[in-house]
Formats: C-alpha cells, sequence, structure tokens
C-alpha cells in the first residue's frame, strides 16, 4: 500500500487520529513509517485555504514521500477536504501553459471522512465565542478562530462555488476520475450526544456538516434571465466526473473517525478500507455498495425515534449577478405556481414545510443558500393537486436610472416525476444572471444615462 497522509479539520491537530493511525497499522497491516499525521494552522486569522494547499505542497517536498504521480493516499476529516482539494486544484497547475492536468495528480485514493466541501451551518457559530463550546480553548493565536478558514466554510461561500466550477465542472480537470484519483466520501446524519451538542443539531446532518454540503457529487445550473416576457434558458453544465462515492452510517461528525465506535463497524472498515486498495476498474462497484450502504442507513432511520435526522436534503447555492458579471446583492427567489393557485397555496407550503433554512453568506450578499426537505417535497408533490412549481428571482431597481429587467415568467423546478432538480443528498450549484439596464428612453434629460444631441441643434 502507498504512503498514506491524515489531515484533520478545523481547530483540530493530529492527536486526534493517533487512534485511526494505529489501527490501521495493527488491523490492516500499514507500516508505521509509510503513515504520515499532517498538522497546519486553522485557527489564525491571516491564513487562508489557498495559503493551506500551498503549504502542503511545500511540507511534502521537505518530507520523504514523493510527488509524482499516484505515489500517495490521503485520509482527510472535515476542512481537510478542502485543504486536499486546493492542494489537488494548485499541485496538478503547469506553470508554462495555465492548465491543469488531472493525470499529474500525486494522490491515488482519497477517502473524505465528514468533508465540508460545501461548507458547515455552524462556520458562522464558530467565528463567534460560542464556537468554543465545541472545540474548547485549543488555538495558538489567543482571540483568534481562523476568519479566512471559516469564511471559506461558511455555506454559500464564494470559495467553495468557485472551488467545485474547477475541480468538478471543467472538463479538462477531471481530478476525481478513478483513473486519476479515486475518492470516497463516508458522512453520518446522527447527532452528537450530550443535550447541549444535541440542540445545535440540524437534520440532514452529522452536527457539523450536512449530509448534502459533504457530498461531492454537485450538479450545476445557469439561468439567464435576459428576455423578460420570456421562460429564460435552464441550461445543466454537465459534472467533469459522472459519479463519485457516497457513504452515509448511523454516526455523528467526530464518530465517524473512530475505528473502535460499533455503530455500523464492519461496513464503516470494509467501506473505508476499500476506498484506499481499490482499483479504477473496481469503483463502479465500489460506488454500488456505497449506494447500498446509504440506502440502508436512511431506510433504518426513517423508521426510528428521530425520523427527521433521515429525511433527504439538497443544498442549493445560489449566485446572483449582472450580465457584466457584477454581483447583486439584495433580490428576492420566490418558489409559486403560475396560473392555477390564486390563493398561493404552492407558495405557502413550500416556504412553511419544504425550505428548512435559508442563509445568506455574510461576506457575498449575492451568494444565498436553500436546504430543501425533499422528503417533506416529495409527499407535497404527489398530493392529488399535483402541484408544478416554478421559481423566479426578482432584484431591487439601483435607481430610477438603473433597473433590473426582473422577469415575468418563472423557470419549472419541481414537478412530481421529473428529478431535474430534485436531487437528494447532493449540492446544487445555481448561478443566475439578471440583465442590468440604463435607462437611455426617457423623455426626462435627468434620467437619461447616456444620450446623444446632434451638434446643430
Amino acid at each position: 500500500m502507498l504512503p498514506t497522509i491524515i489531515l484533520h479539520g478545523w481547530s483540530d491537530n493530529s492527536t486526534s487520529f493517533a487512534g485511526l493511525a494505529k489501527w490501521l497499522q495493527t488491523e490492516h497491516g500499514i507500516p508505521a513509517i509509510d503513515i504520515f499525521l499532517g498538522d497546519y494552522l486553522s485557527m489564525n486569522d491571516e491564513v487562508t485555504l489557498f495559503d493551506l494547499g500551498y503549504a502542503f505542497d511545500r511540507a511534502l517536498q521537505k518530507s520523504v514521500i514523493s510527488q509524482e504521480p499516484h505515489s500517495f493516499n490521503a485520509i482527510v476529516h472535515s476542512t481537510g477536504g478542502l485543504v486536499v482539494r486546493e492542494y489537488l486544484r494548485q499541485k496538478c497547475l503547469d506553470p508554462d501553459t495555465g492548465r491543469r492536468d488531472a493525470k499529474s495528480t500525486p494522490i491515488q485514493h482519497l477517502c473524505m471522512l465528514a468533508p465540508a466541501n460545501f461548507g458547515s451551518p455552524l462556520a458562522t457559530l464558530g467565528k463567534s465565542i460560542l464556537g468554543r463550546v465545541f472545540k474548547g480553548w485549543k488555538w495558538n493565536g489567543f482571540g483568534e478562530s481562523g476568519q479566512k478558514v471559516l469564511d471559506a466554510l461558511e455555506l454559500a461561500s464564494p470559495y467553495s462555488f468557485d472551488l467545485a466550477v474547477d475541480d468538478l465542472f471543467d472538463p479538462e480537470f477531471p481530478i476525481f476520475a478513478p483513473e486519476n484519483t479515486m475518492t470516497t466520501v463516508m458522512v453520518g446524519t446522527t447527532a452528537y450526544p450530550g443535550a447541549l451538542k444535541s440542540t445545535m443539531h440540524e437534520d440532514g446532518s452529522d452536527g457539523t456538516v450536512r449530509v448534502a454540503t459533504a457530498n461531492l457529487q454537485a450538479s450545476y445550473f445557469k439561468i439567464d434571465f435576459k428576455d423578460a416576457d420570456k421562460i429564460p434558458d435552464f441550461v445543466e453544465v454537465p459534472r467533469n466526473i459522472k459519479e463519485l462515492a457516497l457513504a452515509v452510517f448511523h454516526r455523528n461528525h467526530g464518530s465517524i473517525t473512530q475505528p473502535d465506535d460499533p455503530t455500523q463497524h464492519t461496513e464503516w472498515e470494509n467501506t473505508l478500507v476499500s476506498a484506499l486498495t481499490i482499483s479504477p476498474v473496481d469503483y463502479p462497484r465500489h460506488l454500488q455498495r456505497c449506494q447500498q450502504l446509504t440506502d440502508q442507513t436512511f431506510a433504518e432511520g426513517i423508521k426510528g425515534e428521530n425520523a427527521a435526522w433521515y429525511h433527504r436534503f439538497q443544498h442549493v447555492v445560489f449566485r446572483v449577478h449582472d450580465q457584466h458579471g457584477a454581483p447583486i446583492d439584495d433580490f428576492m427567489i420566490e418558489f409559486y405556481q403560475e396560473p392555477r393557485d390564486p390563493e398561493d397555496h404552492v407558495f405557502k407550503e413550500i416556504n412553511t414545510k419544504v425550505l428548512a433554512k435559508v442563509t445568506k453568506n455574510q461576506r457575498a450578499a449575492n451568494h444565498r443558500s436553500i436546504f430543501f426537505d425533499l422528503t417533506e417535497l416529495d409527499g407535497y408533490l404527489n398530493t392529488p393537486a399535483k402541484p408544478v412549481v416554478e421559481m423566479s428571482v426578482s432584484a431591487a431597481h439601483i435607481s430610477r436610472r438603473i433597473r433590473f429587467r426582473n422577469p415575468e415568467l418563472g423557470v419549472e423546478v419541481f414537478r412530481a416525476g421529473n428529478p431535474t432538480f430534485i436531487r437528494p443528498n447532493q449540492p446544487i450549484l445555481v448561478d443566475i444572471t439578471l440583465h442590468r439596464d440604463p435607462d437611455t428612453d426617457s423623455p426626462d434629460p435627468a434620467v437619461n444615462v447616456f444620450r446623444l444631441t446632434a451638434a446643430n441643434t
């Protein structure tokens, strides 16, 4: 087996993974010399994920580990998933051509344990003093919380959006294709033990990350509301790899890393070992086993006393901008049915039951996430009314002179039997373009942004 590097998450350190390293040595015969525990600064405010990716590369250069293609395996937890993705984005870039080459990846197998691939609802909490409830006072910059790392970890962050565009949707950089980096995500969907931590639990999560934000198998749509009186273009950008393995367990954010946890131990062990040993030809079977395990976990959980934990959700991030790419911060996204719903029953149902949480990114107001409860949605779409749910967006006009071309028609997103925009346990990215029009037609000269006048008048 190749050397294995284990990376921790935000506010943690390598000592948390000594037990996992020992288990790999004693139970699976990996020599201690071939296991490396990485430590990085995640609680210093000036450090970014770009810095951490670059620092990982520099640390490897000083080590005995080669960075030739397929030289080592990696196990990452939580924020460690973003660190290694950033490392790959940088490392596989040819400085001479400016193009990325996925075949040059040094990582052969990548096992992600509860990765925060698309953020965590606790990132904003981590920036505050309340974040110490979960991790204690364990950082080397007193009063610091890793502000820039937490900014990247916040739901709907520009960082996670742009990273996904690069490593999941760039057709020239299929870094997670099995022949390049064989990747497996393992995540839980149960609460932390203890009264205080359990009160912070969010259904569809492991207490820290959502199943849908851990999952790398994302979707990406673009909607251009160019013509206000026409149904807009609604285009799906293909992912550069068809499927990525996701295995969901009856575990929380901490116990997903623990070999001595008895919950689904055999399934956990088999999945992790497979994630570190499979060949590209075996990856389709590995995908199938992970899907079967996930289905089993949800089927068992939905019948238990904490059934709401096992609802299936999707995490949708909207990025709204004008036709020039400039961000639009003041906007509203609505879900409704038009026509046949004069009393707005669909609007009420979606907003009271299906929309579990709406979050505006603190650093980028034009980025917003909506957490959809697809278990509730499925029940509603299959009622006798058979509703058809449309989505539209409108932005506040800048002034009398600068106005947005707000659409009169929406785009269909939810209908029973139509899975186009229904992706259980997945993250979805949506780029929305609203067109911004400067006034050039008003008879009032004070309103015209630009006008031409003949010289002889």
